[in-house]
């Protein structure tokens, strides 16, 4: 590779990384294309085949699948997870819950209780809230993985129809880690920089069905870490049915092959869409 290949690669990886570091949904996906430029590029320039081109571009796309088969394969999860009352983290370990639980009370929603769950060494904390007018529930999470030392946090709002249908708006950074359940509707989106911007996509969400006020149900606030509990219940029994889980061990659950193949893919869409 000469000197202005060297440095047109050089570009294209510095035009990627400069893009990626702006929090805009385009620039990040233009940032994500100049990556697999990139590359691209590279092994074309090292080989002069568009062959050895076209494997580094997919070699991003296999990179999940090995973390899979390698990692999430081997994990064990209690098929019942309990949700239980915990105490609020410090400041230090989630900076953000204070000024999270600052917004949702300026738009109108009261604090419930602060719970949480550990599943397969993911430790979940949930801070649970209600608004009794507009019927919803809505919770701020922290997931902290305690072996791999990855911490995210996310913001979801949900209202339940009387007809048993749920509908979800989230934040959720990743693809989803199981099958919903049927009715569970999820309007994920990743790209919201506040509160309000959160509850006016939820409103045009359930607009979209059809749904108004009269078509929920109330919100009960002192019953919600146990309708959580049951959710979770709920959707672990429905990937055990249709195979993206599998029995392991006493009372365990472990990612079947199908299971695995699920995710890869889910993952794979959440790569193009960014």
């Amino acid at each position: 590779m000469d000197l202005q290949k060297f440095l047109f690669l050089a570009a294209a990886v510095v035009f990627g990384l400069a893009c990626r570091s702006f929090d805009n949904r385009y620039l990040l996906k233009l940032g994500w294309l100049s990556y697999l430029g990139a590359s691209y590029l590279a092994g074309f320039f090292l080989t002069g085949s568009h062959v050895a081109g076209a494997f580094g571009v997919s070699l991003w796309f296999l990179l999940p699948w090995v973390e899979i088969v390698g990692y999430v394969r081997f994990l064990r999860f209690p098929e019942r997870s309990e949700v239980k009352h915990r105490f609020a983290p410090s400041q230090e370990v989630f900076p953000e819950l204070e000024e999270l639980t600052e917004d949702m009370i300026e738009e109108g929603f009261e604090k419930v209780e602060d719970t949480g769950w550990n599943w397969g060494g993911a430790d979940h904390f949930v801070r649970l809230f209600a608004h009794e007018e507009r019927r919803a529930q809505a919770a701020i999470t922290q997931v902290r993985f305690e072996k791999i030392d990855i911490v995210f946090s996310y913001v979801s709002v949900t209202s339940r129809a009387l007809d048993g249908r749920i509908f979800t708006t989230t934040n959720y950074p990743f693809a989803p880690a199981m099958r919903f359940v049927p009715g569970q509707i999820v309007n994920r989106e990743v790209h919201l920089d506040t509160l309000g911007e959160m509850m006016s996509s939820h409103e045009d969400f359930l607009d979209a069905h059809g749904l108004g006020q009269e078509d929920l149900e109330e919100a009960d606030p002192e019953n919600l870490a146990s309708v959580i509990e049951r959710d979770l219940g709920a959707q672990i029994e429905h990937n055990l049915k249709i195979g993206v889980l599998e029995p392991a061990g006493e009372d365990g659950v472990r990612y079947s092959w199908r299971g695995c193949f699920y995710l890869w893919f889910e993952a794979v869409k959440d790569m193009v869409r960014v």
